[in-house]
């Protein structure tokens, strides 16, 4: 039998960046969003992709993409809130008229994935994030979906996870989940690494309480006590309702010459800073798989984080930084000792995590289930 050809992708991907509350902040541009770019290496690989995402993420200015984007209307916003489990107006009529030969659709706990999944099965992937149950009206509606609506509508679906952590939770509810897992990836051509740090470690965060930023001042500090020099940096790129209280504790420890504060950047800012960084710097509480881990490994830069987010099984396993239970001074002296090694590791992983390297598993994915 003769391979059908991919010659047309359907992205669903409704949230393209993260909003805390359902007054979501317009933004100039969507072009840095992972998903952007995601789409863009499908077109490198002669995959002409559409991306279909929420009306409530359009840009404020006008922008020319490098393929089609079809923005749509989402409704019942009272019950389906926009920033986390939105639900799209003419789904089925657009992807209809778009006649793609495959549709990936992000999240199982989506309406958007349950009405693919219910009218497209056979050519879709569901490319699923979340590793445990949703937070929303005391989990009561996440375990009914996965406990009932996953076992009726997505049992044939082939489901494909953004981490080892979320394969193994989505293993529980669905039969057809891939054996491999595809995480956020970058345009690695983007991210030029550097193999030459300078003493100073980078947050890229926005500053809010869930982050706890203040626990990584207040380690970064016992770490500058404990030293003999006393010139390690720490930068810190975001803005939040954290921000002034931040900058006090600073000066409360006395640390506010070490501790600078640059505000929301862009990419281009950005980068230069992290690739330069001993390490990224994350303590949070609630994160799924974080771009921004993603990130600093393709700029060669380890990363110090709690095993909060979903994304750190391959930290451990490739030694591209320290993955700890608390955050603590001890870490920040545990990077600097074994800075070389883990810079070296994190320069030969980066290939893996490219956009590159995720399009062509899901290609593979895609010609299986042809």
């Amino acid at each position: 039998m003769e391979k059908k050809e991919i010659k047309k992708v359907v992205v669903i991907n409704p949230i393209l960046y993260t909003c805390e509350t359902s007054n979501i902040k317009k933004v100039d541009s969507i072009k840095d969003s992972m998903i952007y770019n995601l789409c863009l290496e499908f077109k490198k690989n002669g995959i002409e992709p559409v991306l279909i995402a929420a009306k409530d993420y359009e840009p404020i200015k006008k922008e020319k993409y490098d393929f089609n984007i079809v923005f749509l209307e989402t409704k019942m916003k009272k019950i389906f809130l926009p920033n986390c489990f939105p639900f799209l107006r003419k789904l089925t009529k657009t992807i209809n008229e778009i006649k793609p030969d495959f549709i990936i659709s992000g999240e199982v706990f989506s309406i958007n994935s349950l009405i693919v999944s219910a009218k497209f099965k056979k050519n879709t992937i569901i490319w699923h994030e979340l590793a445990k149950h949703n937070n929303i009206f005391k989990k009561i509606p996440s375990k009914i979906w996965y406990n009932i609506v996953c076992k009726i509508f997505f049992k044939d679906t082939r489901i494909v996870a953004r981490s080892k952590n979320a394969q193994d939770f989505i293993s529980k509810y669905c039969n057809n989940v891939s054996e491999l897992y595809i995480d956020h990836g970058v345009d690695i051509n983007k991210f030029m690494y550097n193999d030459q740090k300078e003493k100073k470690f980078i947050v890229v965060s926005q500053l809010i309480q869930r982050k706890h930023i203040d626990g990584i001042i207040r380690e970064f500090s016992n770490f500058l006590a404990n030293n003999k020099t006393k010139n390690y940096k720490l930068l810190i790129f975001g803005s939040g309702e954290e921000e002034s209280k931040l900058k006090s504790l600073t000066k409360t420890l006395k640390i506010e010459k070490n501790v600078i504060f640059k505000g929301q950047q862009s990419h281009e800012t950005i980068i230069p800073e992290l690739a330069k960084s001993m390490a990224l710097v994350i303590n949070t509480e609630r994160d799924n798989s974080m771009l921004s881990i993603v990130e600093s490994i393709a700029t060669g830069t380890p990363v110090l984080t709690t095993n909060v987010p979903f994304n750190v099984d391959y930290i451990k396993k490739y030694k591209l930084g320290v993955v700890t239970n608390k955050l603590a001074c001890s870490d920040f002296n545990s990077i600097v000792e074994n800075n070389e090694n883990y810079v070296s590791n994190c320069i030969n992983y980066r290939n893996k995590v490219s956009n590159e390297y995720h399009v062509k598993q899901f290609i593979e994915e895609m010609e299986k289930l042809f």
